[in-house]
């Protein structure tokens, strides 16, 4: 209904003369429109509403506000919130699980594709047999390491059994090998140059010499002697054999047949 019963008056105003007759005679009803009571009783914020200086709070209580505190009373504390607090964000944007799973496997796809290249022999181009011929070539690859440090090892042994009779002639010598000196130096790759000083004292110097080097079947060129200031220098141009082309070899095997011939 949009009109509401109210008793005839002749006046708008809801008095309480106009509910209720004492005449004693009949009471005679009338309608009231809803825009003239909705006049009358104002508008429906009002409820809402507080007077100047007090602010509601939660469940319609009331609060100063922080320039009306009374002096000595401390604040209204704050009320607390439940939750959980945000943590910091960072601007770089959030991926899903989606976008974070399909990364993942273009990462997973890039490594294969890496992994297929290294290997030189591929039996099928699946994942698994890729893994596994990868797994076979660091296997190889580890045997071959192996190998190459066992070849290292046993030249290593064969180069010190080599230097060890040159070492033992030199140790031999003694004060000797301080009066004696040989100088070994290649000429082209079949010939060699050597000259070898001594002291003055050392008797058939040069025969010895000559004797060293038939020993060693080492062919003579050229060869001279002269004393310079109370020392024998002796120089030769010989025919190197293949088994002899290295310097400090040739030294160590003439030093050792000079030991020999009672040097």
């Amino acid at each position: 209904m949009d009109e509401l019963v109210c008793p005839a008056s002749s006046s708008s105003s809801p008095s309480s003369a106009s509910f209720f007759s004492t005449a004693g005679h009949h009471q005679e009803l009338e309608f009231m429109p809803c825009d003239v009571l909705e006049g009358l009783l104002g508008d429906e914020d009002w409820i809402d509403e507080a007077p100047d200086g007090v602010t509601l709070g939660y469940e319609g209580s009331s609060a100063r506000s922080p320039g009306n505190d009374l002096p000595g009373e401390p604040p209204a504390p704050e009320p607390k919130r439940r939750g959980r607090r945000p943590g910091p964000r960072s601007d770089a944007p959030v991926l899903s699980h989606v976008e974070a799973e399909r990364q993942r496997r273009d990462r997973l796809n890039r490594r294969f594709c890496e992994l297929r290249a290294a290997v030189p022999t591929v039996s099928r181009f699946d994942k698994a047999s890729l893994l596994s011929d990868a797994a076979t070539y660091i296997t190889q690859l580890r045997d071959r390491v192996k190998q190459l440090e066992a070849e290292t090892r046993r030249a290593a042994m064969t180069s010190a059994a080599a230097a060890a009779p040159a070492m033992a002639a030199t140790s031999s010598l003694g004060v000797q090998a301080e009066e004696l000196e040989l100088e070994v130096r290649m000429v082209g790759g079949e010939a060699a140059a050597l000259r070898l000083t001594t002291a003055v004292r050392h008797r058939h110097a040069p025969a010895r010499f000559m004797l060293a080097l038939r020993s060693l079947d080492l062919p003579v060129q050229h060869a001279c002697v002269c004393l310079v200031g109370g020392a024998t220098v002796q120089d030769a141009v010989v025919d190197v054999p293949a088994g002899l082309r290295d310097e400090h070899g040739l030294r160590a095997a003439l030093l050792h047949m000079l030991q020999q011939t009672g040097w």
